[in-house]
């Protein structure tokens, strides 16, 4: 017996068939922690990369958003798709929000008073 109460591990003699002795229980806890190890890396990777896969989402959306906003100021307003663009960032400026909230703004029809703006 050994000291922790198990059976001692067989030793395979070096000249024996299949060449050196069989791994040791240390050996076997070793390899365990490095799968360990090398799994909570896998789970750090999937973390970041649906951290990623989510602001590419939300920048896609808000791309889509500002381009359809930008859309409706040209309908509008007979501008450029830079005045549109520039009219969008001074009405973000102005009400101290994000330009893509005041593009969603526009999207969902939501009724934003231009007059104030000029067209260049």
């Amino acid at each position: 017996m050994t000291s922790d109460g198990s059976a001692p591990m067989p030793e395979a003699p070096a000249d024996a068939p299949g060449g050196a002795p069989p791994p040791s229980r240390r050996d076997h806890a070793l390899t365990l922690m490095d799968a360990m190890r090398a799994v909570l890396d896998m789970i750090d990777d999937l973390e970041a990369l649906r951290t990623e896969n989510r602001q590419l989402k939300d920048a896609l959306e808000g791309r889509a958003l500002i381009e359809r906003a930008k859309g409706i100021l040209m309908a509008r307003r007979g501008c450029d798709e830079a005045t549109a663009f520039r009219m969008l960032v001074a009405l973000s400026r102005e009400q101290h929000r994000k330009v893509r909230a005041v593009a969603a703004d526009f999207a969902k029809g939501g009724g934003v008073d231009l007059g104030a703006f000029p067209l260049t």
